[in-house]
């Protein structure tokens, strides 16, 4: 019987996926998805189906891994700011980072479903690409390197292929390309592989260090000039701290608090930054992150925000309050 339910649930899946564990509860008739939840995982870690990143209250959603199209379908469900992300990088195909506003490059890196990211190295240094999930490697490839101008830079290559004698024009070229050739060959096996990975690799030791760092919860006696600051600001207006955590020592922290209203009590996602100036890309970050916390966000800083960031909170961070300490 067991057996029988794993095939339903995998039939299911396949034919109108992707699905979350309550559309299959329904769809078998049953009172609750811990089973479903359960076989669901099973067939998971047995690569029958995959889960997606985007989710519906906490649910994700399971999908064919041979039918990665109907991923499309879950698109809907994603926030207003990362939707927006999502068409631009589904009309255009591959995005650079670089062009990118501060938001959207904060949602290409959330909406991981869709969006793939490539590291590349061009003439002028390591480039970041996204390229849309449907996309192939090969049709990036080609938008890339017409982006980059190296389409047009391969054609001299075949140049150099210059005089008439046949057997004598071979030992010319190498000459010539053996001053070259020691200086791109050497650098580019030492250049190419380690500059991905390390940079990757760099990204993912330091966030976890810096999450890993939870603020105790007597912290008032810790040496930090920063976070007496702040909790000075917060007792001065009567705000009460409910979570608190450091993400770098005496320049950056988090905190959800509650602050008094008219109407009663209110819970605020606090992002508190020792810094000179902040840009918009500082204040799409927090407001992501409130956002994932629903609730509505402080950012507070010693410094000031740049010109743009002040424009954009006209438009795309309504709602964000911005406080000077």
């Amino acid at each position: 019987m067991e057996l029988l339910d794993r095939d339903k649930v995998l039939s299911l899946v396949k034919m109108r996926g992707p699905l979350i564990p309550n559309d299959i509860r329904k769809a078998l008739g049953l009172s609750e998805t811990m089973m479903v939840g359960a076989v669901l995982s099973e067939l998971s870690q047995k690569g029958l189906v995959k889960v997606s990143k985007t989710k519906i209250g906490g649910s994700p959603f399971y999908y064919d891994p041979t039918k990665p199209e109907s991923l499309e379908r879950i698109s809907e469900h994603l926030g207003e700011k990362n939707q927006r992300a999502y068409n631009l990088l589904k009309e255009k195909k591959v995005l650079r980072d670089d062009r990118q506003d501060a938001l959207i490059r904060v949602c290409l890196r959330d909406i991981k479903d869709f969006s793939r990211m490539l590291n590349i190295k061009a003439p002028d240094g390591p480039v970041v690409y996204w390229k849309y999930y449907l996309v192939s490697n090969a049709d990036a490839e080609q938008i890339i390197k017409a982006d980059l101008g190296m389409a047009k830079a391969k054609a001299p290559a075949p140049a150099p292929k210059e005089p008439e004698p046949i057997p004598e024009v071979k030992p010319e070229p190498r000459p010539t390309e053996p001053a070259v050739a020691p200086a791109t060959p050497t650098p580019s096996p030492k250049h190419v592989a380690p500059s991905p990975t390390p940079s990757a690799k760099e990204e993912g030791k330091e966030k976890p260090k810096e999450e890993q760092e939870q603020l105790p919860t007597e912290i008032e006696g810790i040496n930090d000039e920063f976070y007496a600051k702040v909790k000075r600001y917060f007792d001065k207006n009567n705000i009460t701290i409910i979570e608190q955590k450091l993400i770098r020592k005496k320049s950056e922290l988090e905190f959800v608090i509650e602050l008094p209203t008219p109407v009663g009590n209110v819970e605020y996602y606090c992002k508190a930054k020792a810094k000179k100036k902040s840009n918009d890309g500082d204040l799409a970050s927090a407001k992501l992150q409130g956002n994932a916390k629903n609730l509505p966000v402080i950012y507070l800083t010693t410094g000031e925000i740049t010109k743009k960031a002040k424009e954009k909170l006209q438009t795309d961070f309504k709602g964000l309050v911005v406080k000077e300490l």
